[in-house]
């Protein structure tokens, strides 16, 4: 019985294709065969796909470029960058690194952030070469501009001050007021705080002098007059030890305290070395002899502490150090000896001179043994306008 088009199953409905086995080789117009349409789907997949693909690389790749620049602005160092500003101090306290450098750039708002200077010493491969000491530096520098500043000697804030063999107390401390601008009523008061100056065990120090070592310094910008006089008196310490002052001083059989004020009567009258070691023995001659030392230096000196000036000496003044009555040592150190005349102090010629007197122009000197060698070299000394 034949249906109709309306009735057919929906498999054999010509706008459905029908069954193949139905219809079997017939061309049925606008109906294809299932593989055919397999074919184009799979061939329309095939073009679509590499499509697909290109579109999720490039969706991934735009992706990634967003997070990246996100993530590298949240990480990129705070830099400055353009003119720097106005000058400023940063101080670099021994034993800091570059960490601790970079900490007080950034507080003291010389660079934008400790990263950008820590960075910069980095790549400078010079980060142990940043020494202490107060430093000149601009504000909203660069890492690159900091490091390069710290690095500079130049800009360092020091003063330097040179202390020449045989200066007094008096004389240094005045010195240090006017090298440095600082207050002279500092450095004395600084001179009288002997139990924080620093003396060195075995010493007995009734005022500073002795224990200020000649020398040349650099003081960095705000160092106290406390702190100055601690820095000589450590130095001093330092080449005590070097000389084995004290058990020197002992196998003589004097104290370290003893041994420091010949070596200052040493600084005082010698002008050449060959003479140190020379005057050294007539003291200790002396002392053996139970004679007054009669070093002219001490009697000066004595008028000096008072105010007095010291060339107006007459060697009978009431003072302890009027050495040519009183028997023994000054009570003080008369000055500050240098190297030569602490050895020359604890390493004595060997000789009997009792007497020395200026020989020469130039200020060498004549060593005796006698009374009357002495007075004929004291008298052509006289002649010749030498003393």
């Amino acid at each position: 019985m034949e249906r109709s088009v309306d009735e057919a199953h929906p498999d054999d409905h010509p706008l459905f294709g029908g069954d193949d086995s139905a219809v079997g080789d017939r061309h049925v117009p606008g109906s294809r065969s299932r593989s055919q349409r397999h074919r184009r789907k799979r061939r329309r997949r095939r073009r679509i796909a590499p499509l697909i693909a290109i579109a999720v690389i490039i969706a991934v790749v735009g992706v990634g470029f967003v997070l990246v620049r996100s993530l590298g602005n949240r990480l990129a160092v705070a830099d400055f960058s353009g003119t720097p500003g106005a000058l400023t101090k940063v101080r670099v306290a021994s034993g800091d690194g570059a960490e601790d450098v970079a900490v007080a750039m950034q507080e003291a708002g010389v660079v934008k952030s400790s990263r950008a200077f820590v960075d910069a010493a980095k790549k400078s491969g010079q980060a142990d070469d940043i020494q202490p000491g107060v430093y000149q530096v601009r504000l909203r520098s660069s890492g690159q501009a900091a490091m390069a500043a710290i690095l500079d000697p130049a800009n360092r804030l020091v003063t330097k001050v040179t202390i020449p063999e045989g200066n007094t107390e008096r004389q240094i401390l005045a010195t240090l007021a006017s090298k440095t601008g600082l207050p002279a009523a500092q450095f004395n008061a600084a001179a009288t705080e002997l139990n924080s100056l620093g003396i060195p065990d075995g010493y007995t120090a009734k005022t500073a002098e002795g224990f200020l070592f000649p020398d040349t310094y650099q003081f960095d910008d705000g160092t106290t007059p406390l702190a100055m006089l601690q820095d000589m008196v450590t130095r001093f310490s330092g080449r005590v030890a070097q000389l084995n002052f004290a058990a020197k001083a002992k196998a003589l059989s004097l104290t370290p305290s003893q041994v420091l004020i010949v070596a200052s009567l040493i600084e005082s009258e010698a002008k050449f070395p060959e003479d140190r070691p020379k005057i050294a023995r007539v003291i200790y001659n002396r002392l053996a002899s139970g004679v007054p030392i009669g070093i002219d230096a001490s009697n000066r000196y004595g008028l000096a502490v008072q105010g007095k000036d010291p060339n107006s000496v007459t060697y009978q003044e009431n003072s302890p150090y009027n050495v040519r009555i009183n028997l023994g040592l000054p009570p003080t150190p008369v000055s500050n000896p240098g190297a030569a005349s602490l050895q020359a102090a604890i390493s004595p010629a060997v000789g009997n001179w009792t007497h020395y007197v200026v020989a020469d122009a130039q200020g060498h000197h004549i060593f005796t043994s006698t009374e009357a060698e002495f007075a004929a070299a004291e008298q052509r000394c006289v002649d010749n306008g030498w003393c």
